[in-house]
């Protein structure tokens, strides 16, 4: 490795697996730069200077480390860094991204502050990061970024802003490794040990319930046979190598001497849109022939006599729809194009609408909980449609990694305002003990929607558990500005309030594209590599790089 090479830490001290990765380059002797602006776990409390840093530990074993107090959510700050680092250095050859903070959330709890504080970490961080480092490695033809994920943004896990921030963070990892130049590697791993933020899980766990304990890691028993953090070091370290090329654009599971591969999503099933005389009664037989099943297998049942082919002709078309489940519906919008759409497909089941225009100040909790309530106060509200405008496509820029990060821009604003709206209807179905159905359309033509459509995605997972089955919480993905096919997604959100079938797909990953929609699968583990112990076995990148060859030019999708 070159000495030349930086590695970006936040841990401070002797735990936690950046310092276990750092002290790991350190040894190989490479110069360490470590960031950690000194701050108690949740983010609240300045703590002061420790006794022993992971920089100096890293020197007086005679390796070459610097120590910097810069916090990732500043983005000024971060950018002088690497502009220096790279002037007095010569470049910067890898970035290994761990900052992280935890605080008590799930999808029914959780302030304002603590959603931003967390958005603002782990994924404004993240992107501030990529910022700083890829135009710099760009420039030089090579180096590596290295992201930390984890379970909760790809397992079923109920913890608010934290599942959403690691949910986007590996979004964008997926759509990056296609996007940067030849010579850059971008990856990220989805790290378990029993660090900071574990053992704090750990504590607030204890006074769980068995029930919310679960919910909180998806079944994941924490600090059982749990890696310690300096079993880490070894693969993170091998990952940022020289060398490293075996795979881009991937997240890779890290517990010691068990590391996995998972699968982004992948679509399951698509139902051409285009020359079906009636979606509204072709989609009641596409939930219960294709989408239910491949949600519930999270695999196609496709591959066999034809399943559709009567209902996208038209066959029945005139029989009249069931009695809607629900009899009146909030649409938050500011889209207008999207609220026509809902509006007429709505009116059409004689559902009625109230339809509020989202305003251009920041939302909040009590907010969005207040503009529930004064819809609720004229009569019974059973349905919310959520359709707030993204991120502009750059089209100023050509496609690549620096089109991605410019559409990336105020994400972590648009993940807590989609959660408001999440919240409120949360707390409105416990106030009122009715069961309510939220739809979530998310603008994501561009990079940073996709990014955002899978946070939305992630936290729709929790809905109906977080809730006691009040809230089925549906998360469509719009990937076309077409007229047509925002017509198809009005018909596809009022399927999903209207429909008795429906509730199969709470949850689910949901999309439209040009002339479709389509049911998507959730990230799982696709296989796991097992060795005896927490160094990096010889034969682990021939394995990894035929497992996942090269990333595909789609960045990430489908």
């Amino acid at each position: 490795m070159s000495t030349r090479r930086q590695h970006r830490g936040r841990d401070r001290g002797s735990a936690g697996i950046g310092a276990a990765i750092a002290t790991e380059l350190g040894r190989s002797g490479v110069h360490v730069v470590t960031l950690d602006p000194l701050v108690s776990v949740d983010g609240v409390e300045q703590l002061p200077d420790p006794d022993e840093t992971t920089a100096g530990r890293i020197v007086a074993a005679g390796g070459s480390a610097e120590a910097s107090s810069r916090s990732v959510t500043d983005r000024d700050g971060v950018l002088e860094l690497f502009a220096a680092l790279a002037d007095e250095h010569g470049g910067v050859d890898a970035v290994v991204n761990v900052a992280g903070i935890t605080r008590s959330m799930s999808y029914t709890e959780g302030t304002d502050d603590d959603w931003r504080s967390v958005l603002a970490v782990h994924l404004d961080g993240f992107l501030n990061v990529c910022r700083a480092a890829l135009p710099v490695m760009a420039a030089q033809g090579h180096g590596h970024v290295l992201g930390v994920t984890s379970g909760s943004g790809w397992r079923p896990a109920d913890t608010g802003a934290y599942g959403c921030a690691k949910r986007a963070v590996a979004a964008l990892v997926w759509q990056l490794g296609g996007l940067v130049p030849d010579g850059v590697v971008v990856n990220a791993i989805s790290p378990i040990a029993v660090t900071r933020m574990v053992l704090a899980a750990m504590e607030r766990q204890k006074a769980a319930t068995a029930k919310q304990a679960q919910a909180k890691t998806s079944g994941l028993a924490l600090g059982t046979r749990m890696s310690t953090p300096d079993q880490l070091g070894p693969v993170g370290a091998h990952l940022v190598g020289e060398g490293f090329a075996a795979c881009r654009g991937q997240v890779v599971f890290v517990a010691g001497a068990e590391l996995a591969l998972v699968e982004r999503p992948r679509l399951l099933e698509v139902v051409g849109t285009g020359g079906v005389p009636s979606l509204a009664r072709a989609l009641e037989a596409v939930t219960a022939a294709a989408f239910a099943p491949a949600e519930a297998a999270q695999a196609s049942t496709g591959g066999g006599n034809p399943r559709l082919a009567p209902a996208l002709a038209g066959e029945g078309d005139d029989t009249a729809l069931a009695t809607p489940v629900v009899s009146s519906c909030l649409l938050v919008s500011d889209r207008p194009e999207i609220t026509r759409a809902v509006t007429s497909a709505l009116a059409a089941r004689g559902v009625a609408v109230h339809t509020v225009e989202a305003g251009t100040s920041a939302p909040t909790f009590d907010g969005a909980a207040a503009v529930v309530a004064d819809a609720a106060a004229s009569g019974p509200l059973d349905g919310v449609v959520v359709a707030l405008a993204g991120t502009p496509v750059a089209a100023d820029l050509g496609p690549g990694w620096e089109r991605a990060l410019v559409e990336h821009a105020g994400i972590a604003d648009q993940i807590h305002a989609d959660a408001t709206w999440s919240r409120a209807v949360a707390d409105h179905a416990g106030a009122t003990g009715r069961s309510v159905r939220l739809v979530t359309l998310t603008d994501a033509v561009s990079a940073g929607g996709h990014s955002r459509a899978q946070a939305v995605a992630q936290h729709a997972r929790s809905g109906a558990g977080a809730t006691d089955g009040r809230v089925a919480a549906f998360a469509v993905s719009i990937e076309s500005e077409a007229p047509d096919d925002l017509t198809a997604a009005g018909e596809l959100t009022a399927h999903l309030l209207c429909s008795e079938a429906t509730p199969a797909l709470s949850g689910a990953e949901l999309a439209v594209g040009p002339g479709w929609l389509g049911l998507r699968s959730h990230p799982r583990v696709g296989v796991s590599l097992s060795s005896a112990g927490p160094d990096v076995p010889p034969w682990l990148d021939d394995v990894l790089a035929g497992l996942v060859g090269e990333p595909d030019p789609g960045g990430g999708r489908p």
